[in-house]
């Protein structure tokens, strides 16, 4: 019996490959329904699509859209509409490597349904179908699947290097910016080394914080499968009192892992390991880390792992803003959590709280490079605050300019004596208060020169820093240890020792240092990310920026998958592609 099976193996392979030498005689025109050649013969089918007055349904009819069409008819006319994706009816590799990078993009944050991932497959798997026989696209249908193909590679390229429909640059408070990949030349060169997984995969950032926050919304979403968490009752729990609930608060925190000992249903008391836990989770949600469960942790306990899964995904999405670059050096601030980081190389060797704008003077979102640091600084009064508050707070206390140590100059920069100036008039004067430890800007300010006249300063008013919530300044970022980050970027200076550095800072005269390299500096909005620590961080929506980015991420996401939807009625499977030429 096996030799039989054996022998009509070989004889169905022989007749197979007689079939395939027997079809190679053939010319082209005279094949039938196996494998079309469509290398050359597409081309006019191609150039048909590309030079059609209107765009394929697959194109969204926006600003983004349109580019990303105009690239794909670049593609083709440098080419002279030679197929890239399709050789002789059947897909190349590339095919392969693009259907596989499209099918895992839910890990990225984004949804498969975009560039339909499904209905390329079934296609793909409708193409190689068959033992003895090869099938294939058709003609026609080999043309329209290979454009928008090359269409859904500069499509995912975009997305996954600048963000969902550019949304980066439709966002006017979002003023990161990021230079845009040269996605058409990336592509030919992929097809050219027959990399097109790896070109793509390399355009997603390689920053440690995006792959750990990646990590999460593959954590958060397997927590979403078991069922996610359970819901907290609202109760006022201290540390070492007995509660029913304390069972089911236990469940909770396990979770999340932030509390991984026994669950005991029977035990009541909120002990030291539980209490523990719930501190961790009162840190990771830039809460009061006192232990005590009250309302404002049970609401953050409550919140549906479903948001927290969106929360992660919009939050990916803030990182594909950013330059595909950062620096090896950098400094970080994440306005949401009042924290600096300094990023060399990977780590994080720096880190500190911070204060920063208030809801109506918000931090701005930006990135610019340091160029250099002003040891006992003046603080100049921008003109705004010495309209709403200096000047009011001089005609109710004459004193106040004394007592505040401030100077006041007139348009030349002359100083003039405070008693002689015409209030009625103060905008023909600036203010200014004079180096010391009770200046506004501390002891000492970090200058990356920007549009917003925002910078990183010290502050007297250390207190501060107790707070769990520090929306606070005008729109400048306090820094919690600013020798320390003296320290650091004059570390390449050797001359500027730490008792330098100290005597500097309290010096009576201001002096500026210039850096040796610029370092860049970006204030950042993150209301999840992992900290350095490995921890998952979630914060409140300070300037509500999460709520009017989801409504724009939502509609975009909308316009994006109906299009989607309708291309892939348009190129479904083979027979609903037969049946809609007849």
């Amino acid at each position: 019996m096996r030799r039989l099976t054996a022998g009509l193996l070989i004889g169905l392979v022989s007749l197979a490959s007689c079939e395939r030498r027997h079809d190679a005689r053939q010319p082209a025109a005279g094949r039938e329904s196996g494998a079309v050649a469509t290398s050359g013969r597409a081309a006019p089918r191609v150039a048909a699509i590309v030079n059609a007055a209107a765009p394929p349904e697959f194109v969204l009819r926006d600003r983004e859209g349109l580019r990303l069409w105009h690239l794909t008819q670049q593609f083709y006319q440098k080419r002279d509409e030679a197929l890239a994706w399709i050789d002789d009816g059947k897909p190349r590799p590339a095919m392969d490597q693009l259907i596989a990078t499209l099918q895992k993009v839910d890990r990225e944050g984004l949804d498969p349904a975009l560039y339909s991932a499904t209905t390329l497959s079934a296609r793909r798997v409708e193409a190689g179908r068959g033992f003895l026989t090869a099938r294939g696209f058709d003609e026609q249908d080999a043309a329209a699947l290979d454009v928008w193909l090359t269409y859904l590679y500069l499509q995912y390229a975009s997305d996954v290097s600048n963000g969902i429909a550019d949304l980066s640059h439709a966002d006017p408070d979002w003023q990161i910016r990021d230079k845009k990949v040269d996605s058409l030349a990336l592509l030919e060169r992929s097809l050219d080394d027959d990399s097109v997984g790896k070109s793509l995969d390399d355009l997603t950032p390689h920053h440690p914080q995006y792959i750990a926050l990646r990590d999460a919304l593959a954590k958060y979403r397997e927590i979403a499968r078991n069922g996610g968490w359970p819901t907290v009752p609202q109760l006022k729990l201290k540390p070492n009192e007995q509660n029913a609930a304390v069972p089911l608060l236990a469940r909770r925190l396990a979770a999340t892992g932030d509390y991984t000992g026994a669950i005991d249903e029977q035990n009541t008391l909120y002990g030291p390991a539980l209490q523990e836990a719930v501190k961790r989770f009162q840190q990771r949600h830039g809460l009061e880390p006192d232990a005590v469960v009250g309302k404002a942790v049970v609401a953050q306990m409550n919140v549906p792992v479903e948001q927290r899964i969106d929360e992660i995904a919009l939050n990916l999405e803030r990182w594909r803003w950013l330059p595909r670059t950062l620096g090896d050096r950098f400094i970080l601030v994440n306005i949401p959590e009042f924290r600096l980081e300094v990023w060399d190389h990977d780590r994080v060797p720096l880190a500190m709280r911070v204060v920063v704008g208030k809801k109506d003077t918000p931090t701005p979102i930006f990135g610019d490079d340091m160029t250099h640091i002003v040891f006992a600084p003046y603080w100049n009064v921008p003109s705004d605050i010495a309209k709403k508050e200096t000047v009011p707070s001089v005609l109710k206390d004459p004193d106040f300019l004394t007592r505040t140590n401030m100077e006041v100059l007139d348009k030349h920069g002359n100083a003039v004596d405070p008693s002689s100036i015409d209030l009625d008039n103060a905008g023909d004067y600036r203010f200014r208060q004079k180096p010391g430890a009770s200046n506004s800007l501390g002891l000492v300010k970090f200058m990356f020169p920007n549009q917003f006249n925002v910078y990183l300063h010290d502050t007297p008013a250390d207190s501060l820093f107790a707070r769990a919530t520090r929306s606070l300044s005008h729109g400048c970022v306090r820094l919690e240890e600013p020798l320390k980050l003296a320290e650091y970027v004059l570390a390449d200076q050797p001359d500027w020792t730490a008792d330098r550095i100290t005597d500097a800072m309290h010096a009576a005269q201001e002096r500026t240092v210039r850096l040796t390299h610029p370092l860049p500096v970006y204030l950042g909005y993150w209301t999840a990310r992992v900290s350095s620590d490995g921890l998952v961080q979630f914060r409140s929506d300070l300037y509500g920026i999460d709520a009017r980015q989801t409504t724009m991420l939502t509609e975009a996401l909308a316009r994006l998958k109906a299009r989607a939807a309708a291309a892939s009625a348009q190129h479904g499977s083979a027979a609903a592609v037969v049946a809609k030429k007849s």
